[in-house]
């Protein structure tokens, strides 16, 4: 349990050997740990500092023995403090890179993902985005790959209750999940690509081993392809 408090496994022994013999010697320390004399040594050093053992000297004898136990109280409370102060910075530092990516919103940026972990990086800043999105060009094909990632993927965005307009081409297999809303274009129109508009990006899913995805970060571009799909969405058939 000790190590939860960032005690090594030799200094949990050796504190549990101080509270089975008490105030004790390091003689009878060693003899009950049967570690070698100048671990024992070391490691006591270790936990007066840290708070969890005292000693007093008598005939010129230091006698070792616990602290009072809510000390670990203090240590929970001091992570506890230390949590909340990270918290804060954590914080700060999303707004100062908001802020900066404000800034250069001028600026297109445009990035590549690769395999299932990059795929995985683009659903969950669907989510993080929050905002409703728009998918054409899509075969069904989403549900490959990770299907656990999907399922939880699929329920974490039915709790944010975040809706989206699919365009897919006739015959293949549309994802008919709750808060989807499909329509269909002729298969002739079949795209090699899915793209999704959500936010101000625009990922685009190229269906290749390994799947690679396109995003782009632009109000200009995003909007454009918004467009484009009210367009589609408008000759497209239920």
């Amino acid at each position: 349990m000790l190590e939860k408090f960032g005690l090594t496994s030799t200094e949990e022994k050796i504190y549990f050997s101080i509270v089975t013999l008490g105030s004790s010697p390091a003689s009878e320390i060693i003899k009950k740990t049967q570690l070698h004399r100048t671990t024992v040594y070391d490691v006591l050093d270790r936990l007066i500092s840290k708070g969890l053992v005292s000693y007093i000297t008598k005939n010129k004898i230091k006698s070792y023995s616990i602290t009072n136990p809510s000390k670990f109280l203090d240590m929970a409370s001091a992570e506890l403090t230390n949590a909340e102060e990270k918290q804060k910075v954590a914080k700060k530092i999303i707004e100062d890179i908001k802020l900066i990516k404000q800034e250069n919103k001028a600026t297109s940026l445009a990035q590549i993902f690769v395999g299932e972990e990059g795929k995985r990086a683009i659903m969950d800043d669907i989510i993080n985005t929050g905002s409703d999105f728009l998918i054409f060009g899509s075969e069904g094909k989403f549900e490959e790959g990770d299907k656990l990632y999907t399922q939880q993927w699929a329920e974490r965005r039915r709790k944010k209750k975040i809706k989206a307009k699919i365009i897919a081409t006739r015959g293949s297999e549309a994802p008919y999940w709750e808060l989807n809303q499909i329509k269909f274009v002729p298969k002739e129109n079949q795209s090699p690509t899915s793209t999704f508009v959500y936010g101000n990006k625009v990922a685009m899913f190229i269906q290749e081993d390994p799947i690679s995805i396109i995003l782009i970060e632009s109000e200009k571009i995003t909007k454009s392809y918004r467009n484009y799909f009210n367009l589609l969405w408008k000759i497209a058939k239920t």
